[in-house]
C-alpha cells in the first residue's frame, strides 16, 4: 500500500511540474494589436425634426400654380440681369428691354388684369343703365318657342358647372388662407428648430474631434499596461521561446528523478517480497516432511493390504527454491544513497530559476519601461495637439454668434408679422365670402328656380319661389360687378409679387441654380465663407459646400481642411515611436544565473549508473520465478491418495483420507499465501527489469539535454530575446499607427459629416417656399380663377334669370299656327 502510494506521488509531482512548466506558455502569449479596431466610436448626435414638404391633395393645387407660373414665366434665370444689377446699377436702365422681355408673361398678364379692373366697373355701370332703361334682358318679356325648354336647361346646365368652378376656387381660398396663417404661425417654432438644429452641428463638431483624440486613451493604456506586465507578455514570451529547448531537459530529468524513485522502491519490494516468500518456503518443507512422513508409515504398516504408491510420495517434493532469489541489498543501499541526494529537489530548483525569467526581466527592464513610458506620454500630448490645432473649432462660437444674428430680427419682428396675420386672415376670409356668396345666389338661383318652375306656365304666372330664384341670380351679378373689379387688383397684386418670388427665388432653389447665380453675380463678395470658419488659402462656395453635404460628407472635405491644416505631421510618430524604439534596444536581460541542473545533481543522475541495477540476472531469476511449485499440484496428490484409500482397511483408510485432506488444506494455504507474493514478485521483477534496461538511454539522454539547454541560456539567449523583444515592441507601435490610421478615417470620412447643414438649407426653403409662398400663391390663384369665372357666370347668370322670373308681358304659342298673339299688358 505504501509502494502504491509513493507511485501515485511521482505521478502527480510529474504532472504539477509539466503544468507549471507548459502552462505559462498556452495561457500569456504575446499579444499584438496589429488590427485594433476597438477603439471609441464617434458619438451620435441628435437632432430634431426637420420640416417636410407639403404633402396631401393640396399638392395638387400647388401643381397647378407652379404649372401656371411656369407658362407665364418661361423664360430662363435671368443671371446677367442679377449680375447688372449687383454691380452697376445704374446700367440696369439700359437694360430695361431685356427686363421687360424676361417679365413679358407677367406685363401680358398685368394687362388683362388691368383691362379686367378697368372695364368691369364701366361694363357693371353701362349694364345696370341699360337695364334700368328696359334693354340687356331689362324688358320682363319673354319669347317662347320650341327650343325655350332646352335653352333653360343648358343654360342652368352651364351655370351650375360654372358656379361649381367658383365653388372649388372658394373652398381653396379658404384652405390656402388657412394654410398661410398656420404656415406663418409656425414658422417662429420651425426656424427656430432649424437654426438650433445647425448650432447643435456646429457644436458636435469640437465633441466629435474630441471623442476622437480621447480614443488615444485605448491605445495608450494598452500599451502602458502592456509595459506595466511586460513580465506576463515578453517576460513569458521569452520564457515559451527558452522552453522549446529547456522544458524538455527539464521534463527528462524529471522523469529521471522519479525512475530513480520507482527504481528503489521496486528494489526495496523485491527484497522484502522475496524473504516472506523464504519464510514461507520453509514453513511448507515442513509441513510436507510430516505429510510424507505419515504417508510412508502408512504404506509401511498396512504392508500388503494397501497399495504402495511411492510415485505419490515423490510429487510432495518442492521443485521452486526461493532461495536462489538474489539478495539486492547491495543494490538497495546504493539507490538509497542516490534517492538521499534528493534529485526532485535540484530538478525543481531549475524549475523556479527558469520560470523566474518574467521577473528577472521586470527588475532588469524597471528603467527602460520608465523611459518608454515617457515617450507614450510625448504621444497622446502630440495627439491632444490635434484638438487645439483643429481648423474650424476656434470660430465654432464665432459661427454660432451669426446664426444668432441672423435669426434674432426675425424672433424680433415675427410676433408683429403673426399679429398682423390676423387682418390678412380676415380679409382673407372676406374675399373667400364674397366669391362664396355670388356661389350661394347661383346655387340657390338654380335651386328655386329648378324645382319652382312649371315649364308649361305661362311666363306671367310664374311661381314667386321661381321668380325668386331668377331675383337671386341677378343679386350675384351685382355683387360680381360691385366687387369683381377690387378682387382682380388683388389677385394683380399678389400674382406679381408672388409669381416674381416663385420664379427668382423658389424655382432656381428647387433646381439648385440659385447658389450659382448668386456667387456668379457678386452678391456674396461680403461673405467670405472660408474667413467666417477661420480658414486660410482655401476657396469655399455656398453651392460647392451644399452640393457636398446634400451628399453628407464630412467637413475635413467639404471645406478643403488639407489645405490648411496638415493632418499627416500632427499626427506623425516618426520621432516618437524611434525614441521608444531606441529606449527598448537598450534592454538587457541576463539569463547567465539560471543553473537548470547543479553539479550535485549531474553527480546523482551520473551515480545512477553504477548502482549495479542493470547488471542483475534478470533472465535466471526470472527463470527460477517460472517453475512450478511441485511436479503435480498438491489437490491432484490428494485426489490419487483418496483413491487409493478405498482398497486399504480400517484404520489405514481413515489416515490415508486424513493425510488427503492436510495436503488439500495446504494447498488452499499456499493458494492463498505464497501465490499472491509470488505474483507480486514476477511484476516487480519484470517492471524493476523493464526501466533498468534504459537507465544508460536515458542518463546520457538528460545529460545531454540538459547541456544543451544550459548552452542556450549561456550563448544564444540574448539573441532569442532580442527577437522577441522586438516582436513586443512592433506590436505595440502597431497599436500606435493602427490608432493614428483610424483616427486619419474618422477625420477626413466620418467626422461632422454635414447632411445637417444641407437639411438648413433645405428647411429654409420648404418654410419660405413650400409653406408660406406656395399657400400665399394658391390663395391668389383661387381667387383669381373665381374671380375670372365671374364674367361666365355674369352672363350666364342674367341670360337664365329671364327663364326663371315673372314676366310682365305674355307670349301664347298656339300649336300648329305661327302666328303669336299678344295680351294686353296687365297692371
Amino acid at each position: 500500500m505504501a509502494f502504491h502510494w509513493r507511485i501515485v506521488h511521482s505521478s502527480l509531482g510529474l504532472f504539477v511540474f509539466t503544468t507549471l512548466a507548459c502552462f505559462p506558455l498556452s495561457a500569456t502569449k504575446q499579444s499584438c494589436f496589429r488590427k485594433q479596431d476597438n477603439f471609441s466610436s464617434i458619438p451620435e448626435t441628435w437632432y430634431n425634426s426637420n420640416p417636410h414638404p407639403t404633402s396631401g391633395a393640396i399638392l395638387v393645387l400647388y401643381h397647378m400654380v407652379h404649372t401656371f407660373l411656369d407658362m407665364v414665366q418661361p423664360n430662363p434665370f435671368p443671371t446677367d440681369l442679377v449680375k447688372t444689377f449687383v454691380n452697376n446699377k445704374a446700367e440696369i436702365e439700359k437694360n430695361y428691354e431685356k427686363i421687360l422681355w424676361y417679365e413679358v408673361g407677367f406685363i401680358v398678364c398685368a394687362a388683362i388684369g388691368l383691362l379686367f379692373f378697368i372695364l368691369m366697373p364701366l361694363v357693371g355701370l353701362c349694364f345696370c343703365c341699360c337695364r334700368c332703361c328696359g334693354n340687356c334682358g331689362g324688358e320682363m318679356y319673354q319669347e317662347q318657342t320650341e327650343s325655350t325648354n332646352c335653352k333653360r336647361k343648358t343654360l342652368a346646365a352651364i351655370l351650375f358647372l360654372v358656379t361649381t368652378v367658383m365653388l372649388a376656387g372658394s373652398v381653396c381660398m379658404f384652405v390656402s388662407n388657412e394654410k398661410v396663417t398656420g404656415s406663418l404661425q409656425d414658422s417662429g417654432t420651425l426656424l427656430r428648430i432649424t437654426s438650433e438644429n445647425l448650432k447643435t452641428y456646429f457644436r458636435a463638431i469640437q465633441t466629435e474631434v474630441t471623442a476622437i483624440t480621447v480614443a488615444s486613451t485605448v491605445p495608450i493604456n494598452s500599451v502602458t499596461g502592456n509595459l506595466d506586465n511586460i513580465g506576463s507578455s515578453l517576460g513569458v514570451a521569452i520564457r515559451q521561446k527558452l522552453g522549446e529547448t529547456v522544458d524538455p531537459a527539464l521534463n527528462s530529468a524529471f522523469q529521471l528523478a522519479q525512475d530513480i524513485d520507482e527504481i528503489n522502491n521496486r528494489l526495496l519490494l523485491i527484497n522484502s517480497t522475496a524473504a516472506r516468500l523464504l519464510h514461507q518456503q520453509e514453513v511448507l518443507e515442513q509441513n510436507l516432511t510430516a505429510i510424507r512422513q505419515n504417508i510412508n508409515n502408512i504404506f509401511n504398516n498396512c504392508s500388503s493390504e494397501c497399495v504402495n504408491d511411492q510415485d505419490l510420495v515423490k510429487d510432495l517434493h518442492l521443485l521452486s527454491n526461493f532461495n536462489k532469489v538474489p539478495n539486492m541489498d547491495t543494490e538497495i543501499e546504493a539507490m538509497n544513497l542516490i534517492a538521499n541526494t534528493n534529485l526532485y529537489s535540484t530538478v525543481q530548483m531549475g524549475y523556479k530559476a527558469f520560470n523566474d525569467i518574467p521577473a528577472l526581466l521586470v527588475n532588469q527592464s524597471a528603467s527602460t519601461v520608465s523611459e518608454m513610458k515617457k515617450s507614450i506620454k510625448d504621444v497622446q500630448v502630440q495627439i491632444t495637439n490635434v484638438t487645439k490645432d483643429f481648423p474650424i473649432l476656434s470660430s465654432i462660437n464665432s459661427v454660432i454668434d451669426m446664426i444668432d444674428n441672423i435669426t434674432a430680427p426675425i424672433y424680433i419682428h415675427l410676433p408683429q408679422v403673426q399679429q398682423g396675420d390676423k387682418y390678412r386672415w380676415i380679409v382673407g376670409i372676406v374675399l373667400s365670402c364674397i366669391i362664396l356668396l355670388v356661389v350661394l345666389c347661383n346655387y340657390l338661383g338654380l335651386l328655386l328656380g329648378t324645382m319652382c318652375l312649371k315649364p308649361n306656365v305661362d311666363p306671367t304666372e310664374r311661381s314667386s319661389l321661381s321668380n325668386n330664384g331668377g331675383r337671386l341670380f341677378m343679386v350675384g351679378v351685382g355683387f360680381s360687378f360691385a366687387f369683381s373689379w377690387i378682387l382682380i387688383l388683388l389677385v394683380f397684386i399678389m400674382f406679381i409679387v408672388g409669381g416674381n418670388v416663385y420664379s427668382l427665388v423658389c424655382k432656381p432653389w428647387y433646381n439648385g441654380e440659385l447658389f450659382q447665380v448668386i456667387e456668379s453675380s457678386g452678391l456674396t463678395d461680403n461673405l467670405n465663407l472660408a474667413q467666417s470658419l477661420g480658414l486660410q488659402n482655401t476657396n469655399l462656395t455656398i453651392s460647392s459646400v451644399y452640393n457636398h453635404c446634400q451628399k453628407n460628407m464630412s467637413v475635413w472635405k467639404v471645406l478643403n481642411l488639407a489645405q490648411t491644416f496638415n493632418l499627416d505631421e500632427h499626427l506623425n510618430l516618426n520621432k516618437y515611436t524611434g525614441d521608444i524604439s531606441s529606449e527598448f534596444d537598450k534592454l538587457d536581460v541576463n539569463l547567465s544565473g539560471i543553473v537548470l541542473l547543479d553539479k550535485k545533481g549531474k553527480k546523482t543522475v551520473k551515480d545512477f549508473l553504477n548502482t549495479g541495477v542493470s547488471d542483475l540476472n534478470f533472465t535466471s531469476i526470472s527463470k527460477q520465478l517460472s517453475m512450478p511449485l511441485f511436479k503435480k499440484n498438491l489437490h491432484v496428490t490428494a485426489e490419487k491418495l483418496q483413491i487409493n484409500s478405498k482398497t486399504a482397511p480400517e484404520p489405514f483408510k481413515t489416515d490415508l483420507n486424513n493425510e488427503a485432506a492436510s495436503l488439500k488444506e495446504l494447498d488452499s494455504w499456499i493458494q492463498s499465501n505464497m501465490m499472491p507474493n509470488i505474483e507480486i514478485l514476477k511484476g516487480n521483477i519484470r517492471n524493476l527489469q523493464a526501466n533498468s534496461s534504459h537507465i544508460q538511454v536515458n542518463v546520457n539522454a538528460t545529460l545531454s539535454k540538459v547541456d544543451s539547454a544550459q548552452t542556450l541560456l549561456h550563448t544564444k539567449a540574448l539573441g532569442i530575446i532580442k527577437s522577441e523583444s522586438k516582436i513586443f515592441l512592433d506590436c505595440q507601435l502597431d497599436s500606435l499607427i493602427a490608432y493614428v490610421n483610424w483616427t486619419k478615417t474618422m477625420i477626413t470620412e466620418n467626422l461632422a459629416r454635414c447632411r445637417p447643414v444641407a437639411d438648413a438649407f433645405d428647411s429654409v426653403e420648404t418654410i419660405t417656399c413650400s409653406y408660406l409662398l406656395d399657400s400665399l400663391n394658391a390663395f391668389w390663384f383661387s381667387l383669381g380663377w373665381s374671380t375670372i369665372f365671374l364674367i361666365p357666370s355674369i352672363i350666364f347668370a342674367v341670360k337664365l334669370a329671364k327663364f326663371y322670373r315673372r314676366m310682365k308681358t305674355s307670349d301664347l304659342y298656339d300649336n300648329g299656327d305661327s302666328q303669336f298673339e299678344m295680351n294686353p299688358l296687365q297692371q
